[in-house]
């Protein structure tokens, strides 16, 4: 069964006229549309950078252990994707509202996702106040440092299910809202506007977080709240078709049966899930345990990594609108491939040979093209590989594979990580044997997407149902 539009272009269009589904751009009004949401992807990269850079040193100071960190940083997040996503996103690829079918989730998930975080800033002293007021109510020998975990524990839940909702909705819109033409050149700019905004955070506002928690969590939020909102109200979603009867409709657990069933039918699709979700396993569970091999083991202190993280940042900006222009030119899973190569390769010559605050800036900067072309290619695979009908269910596929992984990643690493005495150089193994194990079902995607028609001719199979 082959894709159809969500929703028909007009006809007679003329040459440099752009459409996506019922939306009609000219180059004019296509580039007014790439400001208003490259304006709110720079306050979306802002806001997470504080967020993922912040929480695993954070919890560091608190001493909690590596597999707490592991599970609040990755495992927390992984769980909210795959109890909520499935539900979330085929009920949002059938709104219907005057807004749109995804607006609607972001202005509401906006404020409250940007509330959590703010609160995350003032744990601490919503702890003390907690231990001072109710200290007759707590359990004996609860220190504030408890309680302060414990505080983290909901505010960090909080977080990652408002910013599943607010992150997946996001990307939907993008697929709805931008001709497929185009689509990797647009992402590579997003991407481009995401660096910059994570090196204006890593430079100036990095090294000050230990300092100015208060008023960098409050600006934050704020600023962030605002700039998004905005752009909600600047950008506009076509027509759509009729949602799905209500007959056919499914209960809260009856979804999960239906969306793995269809997420999971047709081959092409599962490849690119488990290559998805090994690869985030690779990259996002190492993550923090690389940072904390920055501060731990080779002693860089904040304002260090922060210059070492802010220039690796920039660096990668020379080279992601010419990647993007690669997977538009060729094809972004030609570009996937050719980057989970390249990590491993750098992630080997990591384990063997850094040693120093200079080995670890120069890995950084080597190592942030491939991952940022994964990033990229991965992205751009998604938006034209899966059919526009099932967007939004099968995007958040990726999510639920994604964290289903993190969930257990996390969790393994961390253990990994304690069990090695806090040896966080072995992290740079772990990259490099999930990562390798990727390559298959990678190459298996790009063969299925070949038999479908390729970069001329693809047409999105469908599951039946």
């Amino acid at each position: 069964m082959n894709s159809t539009p969500i929703s028909s272009p007009l006809p007679g269009t003329q040459p440099g006229v752009y459409t996506a589904g019922s939306l009609v751009y000219s180059k004019k009004s296509l580039m007014v549309l790439s400001l208003w949401l490259l304006w709110g992807d720079f306050a979306f990269y802002f806001f997470e950078t504080v967020f993922g850079r912040f929480l695993p040193l954070f919890l560091k100071d608190l001493q909690a252990s590596n597999t707490m960190i592991g599970v609040m940083t990755g495992s927390f997040a992984g769980l909210v994707n795959v109890l909520f996503l499935p539900s979330i996103s085929r009920w949002c690829d059938n709104l219907r509202t005057p807004l749109g079918r995804r607006i609607p989730l972001l202005i509401v998930a906006t404020p409250l996702t940007a509330s959590m975080v703010v609160a995350v800033g003032f744990a601490p002293e919503m702890a003390k106040w907690i231990s001072s007021n109710f200290f007759h109510l707590l359990p004996g020998g609860t220190s504030e440092k408890n309680i302060v975990i414990w505080l983290m524990c909901v505010f960090v839940v909080s977080f990652h299910f408002l910013n599943m909702v607010l992150v997946n909705a996001y990307n939907w819109l993008i697929r709805d809202v931008v001709p497929l033409p185009v689509m990797s050149r647009f992402l590579a700019w997003f991407t481009i506007i995401g660096t910059l905004s994570s090196a204006v955070f890593l430079f100036f506002v990095f090294p000050h977080l230990s300092t100015h928690r208060h008023e960098i969590f409050i600006g934050v939020g704020v600023a962030y709240t605002i700039l998004f909102l905005l752009m909600c109200w600047k950008v506009k979603e076509g027509n759509y078709p009729p949602p799905q009867p209500a007959s056919e409709r499914t209960g809260f657990f009856k979804t999960f049966i239906v969306y793995f069933r269809e997420c999971l039918q047709i081959p092409l699709y599962r490849y690119f899930f488990l290559a998805y979700l090994l690869v985030t396993a690779s990259l996002n569970c190492a993550g923090n345990f690389i940072t904390l091999f920055a501060g731990n083991t080779l002693h860089l202190d904040m304002n260090e990594m922060g210059h070492v993280f802010g220039w690796t940042a920039v660096i990668s900006l020379v080279f992601s609108y010419p990647i993007g222009w690669l997977c538009d030119r060729f094809s972004p899973i030609h570009v996937a491939i050719a980057s989970i190569s390249a990590i491993i390769a750098g992630a080997l010559l990591a384990f063997f040979f850094i040693g120093s605050a200079t080995g670890f800036l120069v890995y950084s900067l080597a190592f942030s093209l491939p991952t940022m072309a994964w990033a990229l290619a991965q992205r751009a695979t998604s938006m034209k590989l899966f059919p526009a009908e099932y967007f939004g269910q099968f995007s958040s596929g990726l999510n639920v594979f994604g964290c289903g992984a993190l969930i257990i990643g996390n969790i393994l690493i961390g253990i990994l990580m304690d069990a090695s005495g806090s040896n966080y150089r072995v992290a740079f193994l772990w990259t490099v044997g999930i990562s390798a194990s990727a390559l298959i079902p990678m190459v298996l995607v790009l063969r299925g997407w070949q038999q479908h028609g390729g970069h001329d001719n693809y047409v999105p199979p469908l599951p039946s149902r």
